[in-house]
């Protein structure tokens, strides 16, 4: 299944499924409650994707969970800290909690933070937690923008404490929660490929399958001594070659060096079976 949640002209929330090219809303009110159970048939009514405006597909998560799953990309980080991967990173699944109330939707803008030069993209898969039998499971996957303030993440992370401003303004995610029997899911690994695109040129591509821990692990690792709801989100962190602090800036001959995100940019997202995730800077 490919689900979404939207609003009506009128400014009503609904839960809708993709059919046949239309978006066939289900009778549940919310895309949490459908990751709890509820409402998993259809109402009759259906819509042209244009009739409505997409949302994130979980708009207000109880929670977001940002891993750091990628081997390429934490060593790219740690080089240009000038050290090595830390010898915990293999023990365990890495990730720091990210804001809930910062969740971006499918075409809505990114307002760049007054206080960054340095703006990034980050290229990454979230799954979305769902509750059956009170067990937590994989609901579905979509993709997930993790923004980052570069400048001001090198500072805050002398401090010990992981991000703060420099990741508390903005995480996009959309446009589809897929499920996974509908995606090449194997060894709890996506075998898809992923893409970023600035202003319609391709500037990254990565392998979303070459990650050192599985989805299995990394969902056991969040519910050990506690709970997972419906609608937690796990992202995997920064697919290798994902962000502009592993590519470099892009390129600015006009003015003789590279440059970073900046307002009227467009970024978008897309992987195979997950679709395209579009977000304006501003």
């Amino acid at each position: 299944m490919r689900l979404g949640s939207f609003e009506t002209p009128g400014g009503e929330r609904l839960v809708g499924e993709l059919v046949n090219d239309r978006i066939q809303r289900l009778e549940v009110a919310s895309m949490i409650a459908w990751l709890a159970g509820e409402g998993r048939d259809r109402a009759g009514e259906q819509f042209e994707p244009g009739e409505l405006r997409p949302l994130a597909p979980v708009p207000e998560p109880p929670s977001v969970r940002d891993f750091y799953a990628y081997e390429g990309h934490v060593a790219a980080a740690a080089r240009l800290r000038g050290g090595e991967i830390a010898a915990h990173w293999y023990e365990a699944p890495a990730f720091y909690f990210s804001n809930p109330a910062s969740i971006l939707g499918p075409g809505e803008p990114l307002r760049r933070p007054q206080a960054t030069a340095l703006l990034d993209f980050e290229l990454e898969i979230a799954a979305i937690i769902g509750v059956a039998a009170g067990e937590p499971e994989i609901a579905g996957f979509t993709l997930m923008n993790d923004w980052s303030a570069r400048d001001l993440q090198a500072g805050e992370r002398t401090v010990g404490l992981g991000p703060a401003k420099a990741k508390d303004f903005g995480t996009s995610l959309g446009p589809w929660l897929v499920t996974p029997d509908e995606l090449p899911y194997e060894d709890g690994r996506l075998r898809i490929g992923a893409r970023v695109f600035v202003n319609g040129e391709q500037v990254a591509s990565a392998d979303a399958s070459e990650k050192h821990f599985g989805w299995q692990e990394i969902v056991a690792h969040a519910a050990r001594d506690t709970r997972l709801r419906a609608g937690d989100v796990l992202g995997s962190g920064t697919l290798a070659g994902g962000c502009l602090l592993e590519l470099g800036p892009l390129p600015a001959p006009d003015r003789g060096e590279g440059r970073w995100l900046e307002p009227g940019d467009l970024v978008v997202l897309e992987a195979d079976g997950l679709g395209r995730l579009e977000t304006p800077v501003e």
